[in-house]
C-alpha cells in the first residue's frame, strides 16, 4: 500500500505542474481558440472582405483571422490587447448584455458559452498569441545528440 501512495502522490504532484505551466502559457490558439473564433466570428470578422463589418467607414472592417487585424485600431478601440482582457474589446463585446452590442448577434443564431468566454478571456490574458496551422510551419530537423 506505501508503494502505490507514493506512486499516487508523484503523480498527483506531476499533474498539478503540467495544469500550473498549461495555465501560464494560456489556451492552445489552434486547438481551442481558432475553433471559437471561426464558428462564431469568421463569418463577419473574418477573411472576406466583402462579408467584413465592424470599424470605421472605409476601414476593411474588423478582421480576427489575422493577429495584425485583431490588434488594429478601429474607432479608438482594439479588438485584442495582449495582456488586458479588461481593454479588449472583443472581451466586451461577447460579455455584455446590451443587445446592440453583443458579439456574435443574436440574429446570427450563434450564442459562445461560458468556457468558450474564459477561453477567449484568458487567452488575451495571456497574451493573444496566434498561431500558423501546422502544415504552414517549416519543420525544423532536432538537433544531432552527442555520442560518446
Amino acid at each position: 500500500m506505501p508503494a502505490l501512495r507514493s506512486a499516487i502522490s508523484l503523480f498527483t504532484i506531476a499533474t498539478a505542474g503540467l495544469v500550473a505551466a498549461r495555465a501560464e502559457k494560456g489556451p492552445d490558439f489552434q486547438r481551442e481558440i481558432r475553433p471559437i473564433l471561426s464558428n462564431a466570428c469568421y463569418k463577419c470578422h473574418g477573411p472576406d472582405g466583402d462579408e467584413r463589418k465592424g470599424g470605421k467607414e472605409g476601414s476593411g472592417g474588423l478582421r480576427l483571422d489575422t493577429e495584425e487585424g485583431s490588434r488594429a485600431d478601429l474607432d479608438g478601440s482594439v479588438a485584442v490587447l495582449p495582456g488586458h482582457p479588461e481593454k479588449s474589446e472583443l472581451i466586451a463585446r461577447i460579455t455584455t448584455t446590451e443587445k446592440d452590442d453583443v458579439m456574435p448577434p443574436p440574429k446570427s443564431g450563434k450564442k459562445l458559452t461560458a468556457r468558450e468566454v474564459e477561453l477567449l478571456t484568458a487567452w488575451v490574458k495571456s497574451g493573444g498569441k496566434f498561431a500558423q496551422h501546422w502544415s504552414y510551419v517549416k519543420p525544423l530537423r532536432p538537433a544531432v545528440p552527442e555520442v560518446r
